[in-house]
């Protein structure tokens, strides 16, 4: 919502169509936002995983941006890609997942730094270690929390199962 209200007040002096797709849309405005998402009358759409939807397709897709890049799995990204012929695309995230960065290796893709933080934020602190350095990770979560603090942990799921 935060993303489409300050998209359409910049867009609008331009004639240029926002809309807003999520799963809470209603179904009326949901199925006319599918028609002129087909036909070309939107231009731009803000949206959830609802875009991924297979009712969704676009006339011409060639722009491709997705925030927290880390809450889409790979065949979620593809599906939104695929929905287009090679969009550009840009994926955006505040947390560096190994996957992305891996991409800027093996992928076609680059990487760009904000290396400057909005005014009031403090810095964040990633770090990197090995299974041999779980104790360490442990007593670290330990002392962060016993601090008052939280602790955001990413790892790779490889594939689906009962563990």
């Amino acid at each position: 919502n935060q993303h489409y209200h300050k998209i359409s007040a910049m867009l609008e002096d331009f004639g240029v169509r926002v809309a807003l797709l999520t799963g809470s849309t209603k179904t009326m405005e949901r199925r006319e936002i599918y028609k002129e998402l087909a036909d070309g009358s939107i231009n731009v759409v803000i949206g959830t995983h609802a875009l991924i939807q297979e009712q969704v397709a676009f006339k011409k897709l060639g722009l491709v941006i997705i925030d927290e890049q880390h809450r889409f799995g790979v065949v979620q990204r593809l599906a939104l890609i695929n929905k287009g012929d090679r969009p550009d695309i840009l994926a955006m995230t505040a947390t560096p997942i190994p996957r992305s960065l891996a991409l800027t290796v093996y992928g076609d893709t680059a990487l760009s730094e904000i290396r400057h933080l909005p005014a009031g934020r403090k810095p964040i602190k990633s770090y990197w270690k090995t299974s041999s350095q779980l104790d360490e990770v442990y007593s670290l979560m330990h002392q962060q929390l016993a601090e008052g603090f939280q602790i955001y942990a990413v790892t790779p799921l490889i594939s689906e199962s009962e563990t």
